[in-house]
């Protein structure tokens, strides 16, 4: 759940950020403070699934650039941030540069992003047992994607 979860709110955050140019690093810091600064009125289910985690952040901009940029979490609160690669990831996350923008334009974020997942154009994919059975629990949590959304005022 975390991860499908944590996406939405990073691409939301990094839309909200880079509204009319391509999504960069800075960009990502700036959707971590915002996942961070709502984290602690998570919902139980958030803050129980978001714990110790490594994760990969792949975006293909319109250009046909990448954007690699690595996350850790501990106890569901994001720790550390890299540009580049993140050594051992538990989950990668894939998204396109339009999709994020096109969730974060949408009067209904969370079905724009299960659109965009459906489509190809976001994925998130576990690497270990424990994560894969994170992500496939996340594919069934609006309430908590709705919190979320709620973190940039949709």
């Amino acid at each position: 759940m975390k991860q499908l979860i944590f996406i939405l709110a990073l691409a939301l955050a990094f839309a909200a950020s880079a509204q009319a140019s391509a999504i960069t690093f800075e960009n990502i810091q700036h959707g971590v403070d915002i996942y961070n600064s709502g984290v602690e009125n998570a919902p139980g289910v958030v803050k129980t699934l978001l714990g110790d985690e490594r994760i990969q952040v792949e975006i293909t901009r319109a250009d046909g650039t990448f954007l690699m940029a690595g996350l850790e979490t501990k106890s569901a609160v994001i720790v550390g941030t890299i540009e580049g690669e993140i050594e051992d990831p538990t989950i990668v996350v894939k998204a396109e540069e339009e999709a994020i923008t096109r969730v974060y334009e949408s009067d209904d974020p969370v079905a724009a992003f299960q659109e965009a997942k459906d489509r190809g154009k976001i994925s998130v994919r576990g690497t270990t047992f424990t994560s894969k059975l994170k992500v496939t629990a996340a594919l069934a949590s609006t309430p908590a994607l709705r919190f979320f959304a709620s973190l940039i005022g949709k």
